[in-house]
């Protein structure tokens, strides 16, 4: 995966994008690890993946194209998107 990417995110961002993810789903920051997925182990449906999607966006202040939503399925695979389009931690 782009885990280049995801390890130049500052450890508050991957705490916030954590955060948010956890609210998402309802459930503690604990409990979202790196290898849970959030379909898989969450029940995690599109229109909670579009809401994290959304919150990224809002919470941390860039854009993301809508084509990027369909790879957010675990925490690695949203860093490496916020990576992939931050470039200042915006209110972080």
């Amino acid at each position: 995966m782009s885990e280049n990417l995801a390890t130049g995110l500052s450890a508050e961002l991957r705490d916030k994008v954590r955060e948010i993810v956890a609210d998402v789903l309802e459930v503690t920051p604990e409990e979202v690890r790196e290898e849970h997925s959030f379909a898989e182990d969450f029940d995690a449906d599109s229109l909670l993946i579009i809401e994290m999607f959304s919150r990224f966006e809002r919470q941390l202040g860039f854009k993301i194209p809508q084509e990027e939503l369909v790879d957010l399925d675990n925490l690695e695979s949203a860093y490496a998107l916020i990576a992939r389009h931050v470039t200042a931690p915006a209110g972080v």
